[in-house]
């Protein structure tokens, strides 16, 4: 049974009152304090949301729990400060008290390692913390990129298209995910916050970047052989074997290029704020191509922030696939997607009009079109002559139109979504908002190399 928590102030107050008891007086050391950057931290943010959120996975019944809230803010400071376990965790805020004050625990009332375990199991919406059984078959290594720095291709080119269609033909009903708790305690305690105070921009028309990085696990790749093959001297069998993380995979890093056994992490950061913060976190399986991945992780970005109205979306050529671009305007959203080069150009019109590899029009015996006026009320672009730009200084011997307004040459979103995007491929604008991409691969460095996510994460399981 809960008791009823105490605000974000009562909180403060709490930790000036157990300082001054048990330490010094915080008002003239207090700052000191906070020099430390994980006690600032939790001083600064206000976790309350995490009591409501929680409160149906308690009971009405039986003695108090220990206050939700709290146990957050020390699991928070447990990833801050990277212990190797929940019991150094608590060795360490029962050697050093000041840690378990700034949990929100008096020095006498430290809880027990078992409390956070089953803390965490309350935070996760399943019977166990892997989403796939522990005793499965070994699995095999994706096709690598056949050029430098090139990504795993899709094992199925056409998967793309076939997820989207049977989406906006039937859409699913609602699902519960294991990590629905956790995302929602993200968006309340830190994005949320965050829109409030000007920290990710407009919402109203808010640019998302997304991209995914590769997250090695910190369980062994070989499994344990449960089989009697060894005792055969086969030790390349495929047999069955026990994994202490099953849902970790086989991936292509195409940045380092070299295979890693591990999870794909993929990640939404509001492409206009100054500071690269992120709007939505979630793992998937290694072997996964982005623009698969893109297609769960939109969705559940969308179910999770209804209140938010999505302006672009900032891809990179991973996920250059046709049915990405009618999920997107599905629903209303710009595609700023750069173009495979395996695929580009690929695109024709009846008449003498033809392309560039960008999706301008060239008009027979003129340099290229140039558009003048974006009609979104219509979904078109309306494109005209260079040579009527009087300030480019460009002259043609042989014009394509014996008007003085020349030639005239419209293309409609609708015709072909991947050329003729909401903002013209290959425009100034076009160019200055794609360069907001790299928001979401900085704060993948800060990740890893700031917050040494593969080296001190050490993630076992879906839940961890």
């Amino acid at each position: 049974m809960l008791k009823p928590s105490r605000s974000h102030e009562d909180f403060q107050h709490f930790v000036i009152e157990q300082l001054r008891i048990n330490y010094f007086d915080i008002g003239q050391y207090g700052t000191v304090l906070l020099y430390h950057v994980e006690l600032a931290k939790v001083w600064i943010t206000d976790f309350t949301p995490v009591y409501e959120i929680l409160s149906h996975r308690y009971s009405t019944r039986g003695s108090s729990a220990r206050d939700p809230v709290d146990l957050f803010r020390s699991l928070l400071l447990m990833e801050l400060t990277h212990p190797k376990s929940v019991d150094e965790l608590v060795k360490t805020m029962r050697a050093f008290p000041l840690w378990a004050i700034y949990s929100g625990f008096t020095t006498d009332s430290i809880p027990g390692v078992g409390t956070f375990y089953d803390f965490m199991n309350r935070l996760w919406l399943a019977d166990s913390p892997h989403l796939s059984p522990k005793l499965r078959k070994p699995r095999r290594k994706p096709l690598r990129g056949k050029k430098k720095g090139e990504k795993a291709p899709l094992r199925k080119p056409s998967i793309v298209g076939r997820l989207v269609s049977r989406y906006l033909n039937h859409p699913p009903a609602s699902k519960i995910q294991p990590y629905d708790l956790l995302q929602k305690i993200y968006k309340e305690c830190f994005v949320l916050p965050s829109a409030n105070h000007g920290l990710l921009g407009d919402i109203n028309k808010l640019n998302i970047a997304r991209d995914g990085s590769s997250v090695r696990t910190g369980a062994s790749r070989y499994g344990k052989m449960v089989c009697s093959c060894r005792e055969q001297k086969t030790f390349n069998c495929r047999c069955n074997r026990l994994y202490s993380d099953p849902d970790a995979s086989w991936g292509w890093d195409s940045y380092r290029e070299e295979y890693y056994y591990g999870r794909g992490l993929y990640a939404f950061s509001a492409a206009d704020s100054p500071y690269d913060l992120p709007i939505y976190i979630n793992f998937f399986k290694a072997q996964r191509h982005d623009s698969v991945v893109f297609i769960p992780a939109f969705l559940d970005i969308i179910r999770q922030y209804p209140d938010f109205k999505f302006g672009n979306c900032l891809l990179d050529s991973a996920h250059d696939a046709y049915g990405i671009y009618r999920l997107l305007s599905h629903y209303d959203i710009g595609a700023v997607i750069d173009l495979n080069q395996r695929n580009a150009g690929n695109i024709s019109c009846k008449g003498d009009i033809s392309f560039t590899k960008d999706g301008i029009p060239v008009i027979p015996k003129a340099i290229s079109c140039l558009t003048a006026v974006i009609c979104y009320d219509r979904q078109r672009h309306k494109w005209r002559c260079p040579t009527t730009r009087k300030n480019w200084n460009i002259s043609c011997s042989n014009p394509c139109s014996t008007k003085d307004y020349r030639r005239v040459f419209y293309t409609y979103e609708k015709d072909n979504l991947r050329f003729f995007t909401r903002i013209p491929r290959n425009s100034q604008q076009w160019k200055s908002l794609y360069k907001r991409r790299t928001t979401v691969e900085r704060y993948f460095k800060r990740l890893k190399e700031d917050y040494h996510l593969e080296t001190k994460g050490r993630i076992r399981s879906s839940r961890a």
